[in-house]
């Protein structure tokens, strides 16, 4: 081969090398200048490489799912006492709980895709330490509710944007790390059973006829406790990394300058190459989809931007067909896991003495030994993403969902003490390994012109069902193995969902 011919190849800039992948999602979208924009801001990131910065991101982040699921067990944990000391029967602060993270979800991740990423990013922990903190000193159930309410609502944004964040910075080769995210979920239930067993054995009451608040201040304990951590990792969010909007953000709302500034930043900083130029972006125009909501900063203009976002979710057959699947998952997860941890307590009551611990120790201790081993979950599904690429998202998903159902369906014949825990912790785990890979791919499957909208939407989707689950198990029979069955099922059928979903992002780079 002659100098001339090898001259072309020798020319060529890191950029380009990296950039056949296939970007996936929006090509059935009419704005290709968006497309093409997308495309130079994927080709950076895969060319600056995974930085210091993004193993800061990745830990400050996972505090929002540790955060998310510490509150939600936190709530449960303390349940039966608060209902003891204020006259409560009904699980009405389980149904404010849901609530709140539901407008949360709703809240934080329409304005994501308005106002950007990182003010929910700075604000949501803080806000949700102070008002977890304050519950602790309510005197009655209305101030206790409101409160669990505006705890859960400013951490329900977390599962949607912080996914959001990392992946919006993240090179290709390395997004299977989001299914990681999950670790976390564990290490925050496991913080709050860990916090329950330490303080609720002694010092709560024992039921309805006595149980003044000098005898039963475990349960306050126990949310300041929980608190004051919130808080602590919410100083670390500020403290140690200063977050920056998100450079697919910024394109997404005709701001080149300040995404190649941000992204030429990083790369000067870690002394790595970055070839983008602002020059390159302005070339191919401004985009049609989006805007600067600061143009917008008005009710019309909001909902305008509103339709937009929906509209991007549902364009094109591959587009409908993807949104479709994923929000039936969303669905099911919020009927198969809350059905599970509300009835399967009342269902081992009535199997024998044998089978569950006699006493509040003996149940906060098996509680924490499941959620220990829970965090191997996220870890296994992160493995086979690894190590066995060929499963994709999709393949860890329908192991993880019909794995799931295997044991789900096994706890209907257990017997004895030592069953009941082995079963409920690979059955964590199992259920682990499904949901952090759809929590992983959901952010990937939307674009990122409309991602926290899509993120919002999905995890709103669970929010609902788990706002009725609670009533189901109020009033039926709980006593039947029938609602572990039909949670099995539900879980199944997610398995065999993710099956049908049409993008396969460990092959594709995802806008």
């Amino acid at each position: 081969m002659s100098d001339n011919e090898k001259q072309p190849t020798e020319n060529l800039s890191p950029i380009s090398s990296v950039g056949t992948l296939h970007d996936v999602a929006l090509y059935e979208l009419k704005d290709e200048v968006l497309n093409k924009k997308m495309k130079l801001i994927n080709d950076a990131i895969d060319e600056i490489g995974f930085t210091p910065y993004h193993l800061k991101l990745f830990f400050l982040n996972g505090m929002g799912y540790w955060t998310d699921t510490q509150l939600t067990y936190l709530e449960s944990s303390v349940r039966t006492f608060i209902n003891y000391q204020f006259g409560y029967t009904y699980p009405v602060s389980n149904e404010l709980l849901a609530a709140g993270l539901l407008v949360g979800a709703l809240t934080w991740g329409f304005s994501a895709d308005f106002i950007g990423r990182r003010i929910a990013f700075n604000c949501s922990l803080m806000l949700s330490a102070i008002f977890t903190i304050i519950t602790g000193t309510m005197n009655n159930m209305a101030s206790y509710c409101i409160f669990v309410f505006l705890s859960c609502w400013a951490a329900g944004g977390n599962l949607v944007l912080d996914t959001c964040v990392f992946l919006e910075y993240l090179p290709h080769k390395d997004q299977w790390l989001l299914t990681f995210f999950a670790f976390f979920w564990g290490i925050g239930s496991t913080i709050a059973t860990a916090l329950a067993f330490a303080f609720l054995p002694n010092n709560s009451c024992s039921g309805y006829d006595n149980c003044p608040s000098h005898e039963n201040r475990g349960w306050r304990y126990v949310y300041y406790t929980n608190g004051c951590i919130v808080l602590a990792m919410a100083i670390l969010r500020v403290t140690v990394i200063r977050l920056k909007e998100t450079p697919k953000f910024l394109v997404s709302n005709n701001r080149d300058a300040e995404a190649v500034e941000i992204l030429q930043d990083i790369a000067t900083k870690y002394n790595r190459p970055c070839s983008l130029t602002l020059e390159e972006l302005q070339a191919l125009g401004e985009i049609e989809i989006n805007d600067d909501y600061r143009k917008h900063f008005n009710l019309k203009g909001l909902w305008k931007l509103i339709k937009s976002h929906l509209k991007v979710l549902f364009t094109g057959r591959k587009m409908i067909r993807s949104t479709t699947v994923i929000f039936l998952m969303w669905l099911f997860l919020g009927i198969s896991w809350p059905l599970y941890s509300s009835f399967l307590p009342v269902y081992l009551a009535t199997r024998g003495a044998n089978i569950s611990a006699p006493d509040t120790y003996g149940v906060y201790r098996d509680n924490l030994i499941s959620n220990c081993v829970s965090m191997a979950g996220p870890m296994i599904a992160g493995g086979m993403l690894y190590f066995f690429p060929f499963l994709g998202r999709r393949g860890v998903l329908c192991i993880g969902g019909l794995m799931s159902m295997a044991f789900l369906f096994g706890y209907t014949q257990i017997k004895t003490r030592p069953q009941n825990v082995a079963l409920s912790s690979i059955s964590f785990a199992s259920m682990y390994i499904f949901y952090s890979s759809l929590y992983a791919y959901t952010p990937e499957a939307f674009p990122s012109v409309a991602r926290g909208t899509g993120n919002a939407l999905a995890v709103a989707c669970t929010r609902v069902m788990t706002l009725i689950v609670p009533v189901i198990a109020y009033y039926s029979d709980t006593s039947s193995a029938v609602p572990i069955w039909i949670c099995g099922s539900f879980v199944a059928v997610n398995g065999l969902l993710a099956l049908c979903l049409p993008f396969e992002p460990s092959k594709n780079r995802v806008v």
